[in-house]
């Protein structure tokens, strides 16, 4: 009998636990069903209209043209991201790495047939679209950059959450990166980081002062022109959100695209792309790239890309090829 009341209570004890356990198991999907369902949230930004064709093309027809594939230099590129924190279409640290080792790396074991972060790809370029480029090594993580990984780099391209510059290591690390002639490339939220020290070394970042804003940006390029933006026009406008107002040694860095924006009283022409030498290594940094369609805008293709090859020391021009591929353009 005693045997038979321990079965009873341990056969009771079991089939509430399996109950409390299913609760949670359901309430755990409720959660993730509605993470899934969490709608965009574009700020009051309207979607942009897809680039005219011929403006496209008139970019890149200005632009020298690259080297045979055969000269070029073996580069290796790290994609850098990490853990999502902003609504969908938005803030992809856990994508925009992965499409882009395939954009420049092409497509390898595991690797998703994708570039394309917010617009459908164009059907006439799906051959191309995982062709990746010549004579690169394309490499993506979601974690802060291993050792081996800071020394296998020519180029490394952030787009992280600010808080993995907080750590001075990380500082220290990319400080020797730059110093042995490394090549940087910053987008957007990393560089919301109020740290002198880190302006010191990236350029510019976010200072106590400094203000952001979602909107229409409209970028004007300042003379004289940096190769990165060459072709580009003078003027043209992104749907994403801006940084202005940074803290660091202005005269130090070369504004690549400025926004005219509110300081106090006065309405000043801000920095929002950069480029900035450090060392022996070079440094691209744009506090745009908010929005995932933002990353299949052509124009902002052409200075992240451009923007990699020059931090990596090569022909800014040597991803031209790669600007237009697979982007759904009017006419």
């Amino acid at each position: 009998m005693k045997h038979t009341m321990n079965t009873l209570f341990t056969d009771i004890s079991r089939r509430a636990f399996l109950h409390r356990s299913a609760g949670i198991l359901a309430a755990s999907a409720g959660f993730t069903e509605l993470a899934r369902a969490e709608p965009e949230n574009t700020y009051g930004v309207e979607t942009p209209e897809l680039r005219h064709r011929a403006e496209v093309e008139a970019v890149l027809g200005k632009a020298p043209k690259p080297a045979a594939d055969a000269s070029l230099r073996p580069l290796t590129i790290l994609f850098a991201g990490g853990a999502k924190d902003h609504p969908p279409k938005s803030h992809s640290h856990d994508v925009v790495p992965k499409r882009w080792k395939v954009l420049l790396g092409g497509a390898g074991p595991g690797d998703e047939a994708m570039t394309n972060m917010y617009r459908p790809h164009v059907e006439a370029d799906r051959a191309l679209i995982t062709a990746g480029s010549p004579r690169v090594k394309a490499l993506s993580t979601l974690e802060w950059p291993t050792e081996e990984q800071f020394a296998a780099a020519d180029v490394i391209m952030l787009y992280q959450h600010p808080k993995c510059l907080s750590e001075a290591t990380h500082q220290q690390q990319i400080e020797a990166f730059l110093n042995r002639g490394g090549g940087l490339v910053l987008s957007h939220y990393v560089l919301w980081n109020a740290s002198p020290a880190l302006a010191d070394l990236l350029g510019l970042a976010k200072g106590k002062d400094s203000k952001y804003k979602h909107k229409v940006v409209t970028l004007k390029l300042p003379e004289p022109r940096h190769p990165i933006m060459h072709g580009l026009p003078d003027t043209f406008t992104l749907a994403d959100e801006c940084f202005w107002n940074l803290q660091g040694d202005r005269s130090k860095i070369t504004a690549l695209a400025t926004s005219d924006e509110t300081v106090g009283d006065k309405v000043n022409a801000e920095p929002v792309i950069w480029a900035y030498e450090r060392g022996k290594g070079r440094v691209v940094a744009s506090t745009l790239g908010h929005f995932d369609w933002t990353f299949d805008d052509p124009f902002f293709r052409t200075i992240l890309l451009r923007g990699l090859a020059w931090a990596a020391g090569e022909s800014p021009y040597r991803f031209d090829s790669l600007i237009a591929r697979g982007i759904p353009l009017k006419g």
